[in-house]
């Protein structure tokens, strides 16, 4: 039985066909039990009825005729005897009164409906009863050696016969009733006996299925359905244990690299069989002391028991990520399993299962930010975490009271020297942290759900500030802005352009920086959006272009303005080697695209001399051709760089 429903359940597990089978079996089981207990309640009924029929034969007719043909016989031998002298007629009279009193027994009430479906007993007796009532005179008078007594045995004796035969016939069928109600009892019972116990054979068979079922309930209550990994309540059970043993151990908690990616380009099939390999072989890697589990869709920790020392870790997951070396191909599609890692140690880095998970996850964080192959926790983690909450915090203060500055930075054209526009950049000097970067501010303000409101923001300020920056005999400079990846989604356009029109800009005078990640998480989104901005006249660069994340037939059909290339592609290009060998693959690869480029990063004359030499127009964005101005010193910046 047990590999019988041991098939159904990988059947289940595979295609979805156990529940089926699992609703048929219980059903005909259910079914099963209903027709056995309605035969068995059908069995009891015969018993039952049965047992009323027994009860209802009558047992004193046959006692009663058995007495009568007893006293008959007693009677006329007290006749023959008191003719013999043999004994006294008071006697014979006491003979005579018990057969007199047994007649109108049988003739009584209580008999007559049986007797009534024999109509020749009922004659019989009623017979005997008149002959009896007869021979009280003859009795009485009879004496020793009289010859009456030939009259009382002339009357009687005819009905000694009749009356032996009736009772062996009433004997005779009542052992035949037995006989039959015996062998049919014995049969109900049988047959009782047999529904019973199929009845329990059934009932047991039910909460077996019932029991596995349950079982197998319980046991996904403690795996992901995936994977087949044990889940966060699993992980749990096992960590508890040991926290209150106080036996050290090592957490480490994995991920694997561009999953989101991986789940949007080749569709969730392919990026859960993934996963599944990655799962797999990580299983397959571990040693007797550490235990794998799944607590959430797409990571995964494993616990070291008794591994204490960074040396240790370190040759742990050195060991993972040699399993996961070999690639995997899925559907033609050829993958290579990148871990990210984050390892945090009980008791040193915390001492509960909260805390150990959550800094858990806070390394793997650093992990994947800074595209590191594995962080181990430290303390300055949560200093940098409680940072950044008190930025979140006092965010919304610094926005409401301008306590954050506009500043800019030129984008100038080469060759020419001409400024075509200004990059938007912020100036927080928060009063505990000092200057936060541009950079960390829009970190903060996308994590904590803070992007859009400081973008508003942004774009208030540089929509007052542009009428401001117009030269007269000059085109008008853009503003160049970068666009939050939480809003980067339809109706983007219906949120700007009522600001434009607001401060009576035309749609031209901004530029939108959509990062190039961004863009490709989701392209068919991605190219709605910006042709719908297109269609309202805002231009748009793609940000971090080099990158490597873009398809090139869906990068060719987005509506962009400008390829914005990364500020790394220009360091070091002032001397031959791989870097400007890159940078020159690039300036190609715009050319084939036939998208103008934007160099930002240009902070040293050699660089800027590079760049003029590669490409006939392009704009320029560094130290090397101008410095980050503030907001205010923009018009007198403009009007300098006119004069000369």
């Amino acid at each position: 039985m047990r590999p019988f429903f041991s098939s159904f359940l990988r059947a289940d597990n595979q295609y979805g066909h156990l529940h089926s089978f699992k609703l048929i079996i219980g059903g005909l089981l259910l079914l099963g039990m209903l027709i056995l207990g309605s035969g068995a309640t059908h069995t009891l009924m015969d018993i039952r009825q049965h047992n009323t029929v027994l009860e209802q034969r009558t047992y004193e007719v046959p006692w009663s005729l058995m007495q009568l043909q007893l006293e008959m016989d007693r009677f006329l031998d007290a006749v023959r005897l008191l003719r013999a002298n043999a004994i006294a007629k008071d006697e014979l009279a006491l003979r005579y009164d018990i057969l007199w009193s047994r007649i109108p027994i049988l003739l009584s009430s209580q008999f007559k409906d049986t007797l009534g479906d024999r109509p020749d007993l009922w004659l019989l007796i009623r017979q005997i009863d008149t002959r009896v009532r007869g021979l009280e005179r003859a009795v009485a008078e009879l004496q020793p050696g009289s010859p009456d007594y030939r009259f009382i045995l002339t009357e009687l004796t005819p009905y000694l016969e009749p009356l032996s035969r009736t009772v062996t016939a009433t004997m005779h069928g009542n052992v035949r009733f037995y006989a039959e109600y015996d062998q049919a009892y014995r049969k109900l019972g049988k047959q009782l006996h047999i529904q019973i116990v199929s009845l329990f054979i059934t009932l047991a068979l039910l909460l077996l299925l019932l029991f596995r079922e349950l079982r197998h309930y319980w046991i996904q209550q403690l795996q992901d359905p995936l994977t087949g990994l044990p889940n966060r309540f699993a992980l749990q059970r096992r960590m508890a244990p040991m926290i209150e043993q106080k036996m050290p151990f090592s957490v480490t908690v994995l991920e694997l690299k561009d999953l989101a990616e991986h789940h949007h380009r080749f569709g969730f099939e392919v990026a859960d069989r993934l996963l599944q390999a990655f799962c797999q072989r990580l299983q397959q890697s571990l040693q007797s002391h550490e235990f794998i589990a799944q607590p959430r869709q797409e990571g995964i920790v494993i616990l070291g028991r008794g591994v204490v020392s960074l040396e240790e870790v370190r040759a742990q997951l050195s060991r993972f990520r040699q399993a996961l070396t070999d690639k995997v191909s899925i559907d033609a599609h050829d993958f290579y399993l990148t871990p990210l890692m984050g390892v945090v140690l009980y008791p040193a880095d915390a001492d509960n299962l909260v805390d150990l998970r959550a800094r858990g996850e806070l390394a793997l964080e650093l992990c994947r930010r800074e595209r590191l192959p594995y962080v181990f926790f430290d303390p300055s983690l949560l200093k940098e975490m409680s940072r950044r909450q008190q930025l979140a915090i006092d965010l919304p203060a610094a926005l409401d009271g301008n306590g954050l500055s506009l500043q800019l930075q030129p984008l100038i054209e080469k060759p020419g020297g001409d400024c075509r526009g200004l990059q938007a950049l912020l100036n927080w000097h928060h009063p505990g942290f000092g200057i936060i970067p541009t950079t960390e501010l829009m970190r903060v303000t996308e994590q904590y759900h803070l992007s859009e409101r400081l973008f508003m923001w942004f774009l208030h300020q540089i929509c007052r500030q542009l009428p401001l920056w117009k030269t007269p005999g000059r085109p008008a400079v853009f503003v160049s802005l970068t666009v939050p990846p939480a809003l980067f989604r339809s109706g983007l356009d219906q949120t700007i352009v009522p600001i434009l029109q607001q401060y009576g800009l035309p749609a031209e005078a901004l530029v939108l920086d959509i990062d190039e990640n961004v863009a490709m998480l989701d392209t068919r989104e991605a190219l709605e959006v910006m042709n719908a901005l297109r269609a309202t006249g805002i231009r748009m660069a793609l940000s971090e272009f080099g990158s490597g994340r873009s398809a090139w037939g869906t990068l060719s059909q987005l509506p962009l303005s400008w390829l914005k290339l990364d500020a790394t592609f220009c360091s070091g290009i002032e001397r031959e080697g791989e870097p400007r060998r890159q940078l020159e693959t690039l300036f190609a690869l715009a050319g084939v695209l036939q998208q103008p480029l934007i160099c930002c990063g240009v902070d040293h004359a050699a660089e800027l001399e590079i760049l003029e030499n590669m490409a006939q127009s392009l704009l320029v964005q560094g130290d090397a051709v101008a410095e980050i101005l503030p907001a205010e010193e923009v018009v007198g910046w403009l009007k300098h760089r006119q004069a000369q």
